[in-house]
């Protein structure tokens, strides 16, 4: 099972903390250069992220962005749910 951080005090810490001085989050747009960092930091795949969600009943990826803070890299997850609610989500991407 993959450890999720719901929308309470995770997602307050990823969007309140990067306006902390001395505390930066970069998230990539481009895929390309993510997957690049996904293979070479051995981190968890967005495939791997999607399946467990769905065998876990949590509910289907709808949108994924790798970012980074300097506590190491995280995904920012949009997941829709069995009742079909989006919810966002952050995740560690630590490796495997």
């Amino acid at each position: 099972m993959i450890e999720l951080r719901t929308a309470g005090s995770a997602i307050a810490a990823a969007v309140m903390l990067p306006c902390s001085p001395g505390f930066a989050v970069d998230c990539m747009s481009d895929w390309g250069m993510a997957g690049q960092i996904v293979r070479r930091e051995n981190l968890i795949t967005v495939e791997e992220v999607s399946r467990s969600l769905a065998a876990d009943g949590i509910g289907e990826l709808v949108k994924t962005t790798l970012c980074r803070s300097d506590d190491g890299y995280f995904y920012r997850l949009v997941i829709r749910s069995p009742t079909g609610q989006l919810r966002t989500t952050v995740m560690t991407a630590r490796t495997r």
